[in-house]
């Protein structure tokens, strides 16, 4: 039977040196629910280059679902921190744009 996973996003909350950490509670059909949380340092919000607080929630996911599909130890750590692989990884990922429908929208 394949393992059925449940990532669910619960809130996020300032770290000691000002980044954020993102909690998560995660739920797997052949094991009790866990929380693991996800850290992002202050420096990837500061700079040009920098990520915005709306988007950390989706990067977050992103490392921890990839976490997850590489088949953790079964003592895997309750923090994970993002570092600049993470991030760059997830940026070159192009978002799936939704098929239009044929036809307009617009009366003619």
């Amino acid at each position: 039977m394949k393992v059925k996973t449940t990532i669910r996003y619960v809130c996020f909350h300032q770290s000691k040196d000002g980044g954020r950490i993102f909690e998560f509670r995660v739920s797997e059909s052949e094991r009790p629910d866990r929380a693991i949380s996800v850290e992002i340092p202050v420096a990837f919000f500061e700079g040009q280059d920098r990520i915005h607080l709306q988007e950390g929630v989706g990067i977050s996911y992103s490392k921890l679902k990839q976490f997850l599909e590489i088949g953790e130890a079964s003592d895997s750590p309750r923090m994970l921190c993002l570092n600049a692989s993470d991030l760059a990884q997830h940026r070159q990922v192009v978002p799936v744009l939704k098929k239009r429908r044929h036809g307009s929208a617009l009366p003619r």
